[in-house]
């Protein structure tokens, strides 16, 4: 486990009309971890935005922006609806240990659920359990809802799908999700992105 938990994370999803607009980089900006752009493999029309901050106070800055500004008002003629906008707090991640493999990401996979209240503790301790055996993956986030901390929300990057399918296979993963589901008050509801630049 990483010492990077704790982080902000803001998950943006919206629908696009086939025509794609620039949105700047945010990267380089001072708290910034992750700003990473996905499309959903069943809608070629939905995104995925994945920003993770140090902390509330850097994401603030990064809104105050007015590049910001500028760019979701660049971006409303393209959208197919108001995008759906959830802060999150990283609870568990990879990142940075030896056990996050290295490499361009080629599958994504979010999966959402609740904790039962009493199972919390349970569920973080099996998930962590397991990080050391995920072959293939780049990095792996669990996040809590800053709005609700019993909804979840895990953000999996794997090197392809077939290593990913691979994984799930394996006996240890499926006695990880069996460990889980006592601690689970609504099954995992799971969709797959990829990798895109926008």
């Amino acid at each position: 486990m990483s010492e990077q938990a704790g982080g902000h994370v803001m998950l943006v999803t919206f629908r696009a009309t086939p025509v794609h607009g620039f949105i700047p980089g945010t990267r380089a900006e001072p708290g910034n971890r992750q700003f990473e752009f996905y499309r959903d493999q069943a809608d070629p029309l939905n995104f995925m935005l994945y920003e993770e901050f140090v902390d509330a106070v850097a994401l603030k800055t990064h809104q105050a922006r007015p590049e910001h500004a500028a760019v979701l008002e660049g971006i409303e003629p393209m959208l197919d609806g108001a995008p759906a906008v959830s802060p999150w707090s990283l609870a568990l991640t990879n990142a940075g240990t030896p056990s996050a493999g290295q490499g361009d990401v080629g599958h994504v996979t979010l999966v959402r659920f609740r904790i039962k209240p009493d199972g919390v503790e349970r569920l973080l301790e099996t998930v962590r359990d397991d990080l050391d055996n995920t072959q293939g993956n780049i990095r792996f986030d669990l996040n809590r809802s800053l709005e609700d901390p019993l909804d979840t929300m895990i953000c999996a990057r794997w090197v392809s799908r077939a290593v990913w399918q691979a994984h799930n296979a394996q006996p240890e993963f499926k006695s990880v999700v069996e460990r889980m589901a006592p601690c689970l008050d609504t099954p995992l509801r799971r969709s797959l992105w990829m990798p895109t630049a926008i």
